[in-house]
């Protein structure tokens, strides 16, 4: 009896991973850098991780977070802003991005939806540096683009 009942929280657990949309990049806002983050609401470094994701979205318009919960439901105690997606997503499904056995696994594009990091655990100050960079214009080194690097070498010969 008790195999039943814990068979049936399963299936109505799962039910929403299940039956979730698929995410695509494509669907991503152009035009903003994007932070997809593949996470559960159980593990510590996940945890940290959902909570300076959070608060980024809340602070900041230019970036836009999305949080992937791989093989369980969106918390209740998490909840949407103008910046911020939840969505469910299987682990089948997120292997298809590179996700293996480990969360977090945080995917940074600029704005021309390209995949700019990938960061297999999360650490803050880099993630700051690097949204940084790209909110400036730069590249996830902090260089400029080739099209707009002036050559001093070349400036100062002729």
């Amino acid at each position: 009896m008790i195999k039943v009942f814990r068979l049936l929280f399963l299936l109505l657990v799962l039910k929403g991973v299940a039956s979730a949309a698929p995410f695509l990049i494509e669907n991503l806002d152009k035009n903003r850098i994007n932070i997809v983050a593949f996470v559960t609401s159980w593990c510590p470094p996940c945890q940290k991780t959902n909570e300076y994701l959070l608060s980024l979205s809340e602070k900041n318009s230019d970036v836009f977070v999305t949080l992937l919960f791989v093989d369980e439901e969106v918390p209740s105690t998490i909840f949407k802003n103008k910046n911020l997606e939840l969505i469910s997503i299987s682990l089948n499904d997120a292997k298809k991005f590179g996700v293996t056995q480990s969360v977090p696994y945080i995917l940074v594009l600029d704005k021309e939806l390209e995949v700019v990091k990938k960061y297999s655990t999360f650490n803050e100050d880099l993630l700051f540096r690097l949204i940084n960079n790209l909110k400036n214009g730069l590249y996830e080194n902090g260089t400029l683009p080739p099209e707009q690097r002036i050559d001093l070498w070349q400036k100062n010969r002729f």
